[in-house]
């Protein structure tokens, strides 16, 4: 009898920790959301200056990494997930201000990564759970609360591109709906794009 209750009080107390709560990016996210953008892209060895960079594209209200575009998953009030995700109707103008801005703190005149997305569908840009909340469905959590927003704003179809080489990463999406469309290059680099239709 003592042995159920103690059982009883870990899956309650295991219940409590691993409760995910969703709420929109807030400013003081904009770093958080910058290391997701560059985990999601891959890059590992990021310089202080190009992190500088990005983390104040992330504080602005009209990029394609704005918080205003962001999801954030909270485990025990802990930022453990990140998705941004837009309309793509807004992609051009957000992209030529965030690749701009980008290409000045890199010491470029101009960067032509390509296009990911267009009007008529709903992107899904970058998603990322940090390493020490994985294994708690976070990533699935962000992603069907967007479906969700993304319903109510109207929209039916919903993209994103993801790395040809990670197969883990399809099977993801795959489980939620998503099917393999087109194969697309950015930054040089050749992705799947994946879409779902929303009923």
């Amino acid at each position: 009898r003592i042995s159920l209750i103690f059982y009883k009080i870990f899956i309650i107390i295991e219940e409590k920790m691993n409760k995910v709560e969703i709420r929109k990016g807030l400013p003081g996210d904009a770093e958080v959301i910058a290391k997701a953008v560059f985990e999601a892209m891959g890059i590992k060895d990021v310089s202080p200056l190009l992190m500088k960079a990005l983390t104040d594209i992330c504080g602005m209200e009209d990029t394609l990494y704005s918080y205003n575009n962001t999801d954030i998953a909270l485990c025990d009030g802990r930022p453990a997930g990140v998705l941004i995700s837009y309309d793509g109707a807004d992609y051009n103008d957000m992209a030529n201000r965030t690749f701009s801005l980008v290409a000045k703190a890199m010491g470029k005149e101009k960067l032509n990564p390509g296009t990911e997305t267009g009007p008529g569908e709903y992107y899904m840009d970058s998603l990322y759970v940090l390493p020490e909340f994985r294994g708690k469905s976070i990533g699935k959590i962000l992603i069907e609360n967007g479906f969700e927003e993304i319903k109510s704003k109207g929209f039916t179809r919903v993209t994103l591109l993801v790395d040809i080489v990670k197969p883990w990463l399809h099977k993801l999406y795959g489980s939620v709906g998503f099917v393999m469309e087109s194969e697309v290059m950015f930054f040089g680099e050749p992705f799947y794009k994946m879409a779902k239709k929303l009923k």
